[in-house]
């Protein structure tokens, strides 16, 4: 993989509503109902979609980016769906996720880009609903080099303007460790990268990590909360993840603070106790 960093955007509602499971054991016949504000989402899927698929996603928002996909429109009636349409380079993918580029490897991609087009979502409002998905169709060769996607153009210019930036170099560095809990790393990465506050240092405006977490919006963020885990194991789990970003990734060290049932930066304790002497 290049030493250059290589930049995605992402969203907090995708990562609210689609649950990225910490699991490479799928669940078949999947569904997970979600709120966000008034509207409840029902999400619905052949099988579960997991940390792997995540990463892929933000794979094609990446390619999106880039401003080169077309507008058109697939079906027909009530069928006629508004969609974004490129060519991905299932190749050049490997070689950015530092991966061999061979058949099987590409056709791993090629399927994870398959599970997120059997998602569906219902948006369920007071009098309606509506169902929608965030990938509508895909066309491939049968050696999986190239990968022609029809997404949702809703989706995809709602990223664009509204998505946080996040360093997919990062992602994929996660992914390849050979670490235990890695993958609640990843969506603890995922959800750490949408809350930084913004300084100004200089006459520039930089983005830091925060320095508080309460600990159940950590729980809910990366699914602890939907696992039978005892709340100590959930803590060390999550312990396990933070860990793995400062050891991986130079994140501030956080810990956990009984009193105010909190994650606060280690930095900002030491600060806090330095003071109080």
């Amino acid at each position: 993989m290049s030493g250059n960093i290589i930049e995605s955007k992402i969203d907090h509602k995708t990562l609210h509503f689609l649950p990225f499971l910490p699991s490479r054991n799928r669940k078949k016949k999947f569904k997970v109902e979600k709120k966000w504000g008034e509207a409840v989402c029902v999400v619905k899927a052949p099988e579960s979609i997991n940390t792997y698929d995540l990463i892929t996603l933000m794979f094609m928002t990446k390619a999106y980016l880039k401003k080169n996909w077309y507008a058109g429109y697939i079906g027909e009636g009530e069928e006629k769906r508004e969609i974004a349409g490129l060519e991905m380079n299932l190749e050049q993918i490997c070689k950015e996720r530092g991966i061999i580029n061979k058949k099987m490897n590409r056709e791993t991609i090629l399927n994870s880009l398959i599970r997120l087009s059997h998602v569906d979502l219902f948006f369920r409002y007071d009098e309606s609903e509506i169902m929608t998905k965030y990938i509508y169709e895909i066309r491939y060769d049968l050696d999986y080099k190239k990968a022609k996607v029809y997404a949702n153009k809703r989706f995809i210019e709602h990223i664009t303007r509204k998505g946080i930036l996040v360093n997919l170099s990062a992602f994929v560095k996660l992914e390849r460790a050979k670490s235990e809990g890695k993958e609640y790393a990843i969506l603890l990465y995922a959800f750490l990268s949408g809350t930084k506050t913004k300084t100004q240092w200089k006459g520039k405006t930089l983005l830091k990590w925060r320095e508080k977490y309460d600990e159940e919006l950590l729980l809910d963020a990366i699914n602890l909360n939907d696992t039978k885990l005892t709340k100590k194991r959930k803590r060390e789990e999550l312990k396990k993840a933070f860990l793995l970003l400062h050891a991986k990734l130079g994140l501030p060290l956080y810990e956990y603070e009984k009193h105010e049932k909190s994650w606060i930066r280690k930095d900002f304790l030491q600060k806090k106790h330095s003071k109080v002497k």
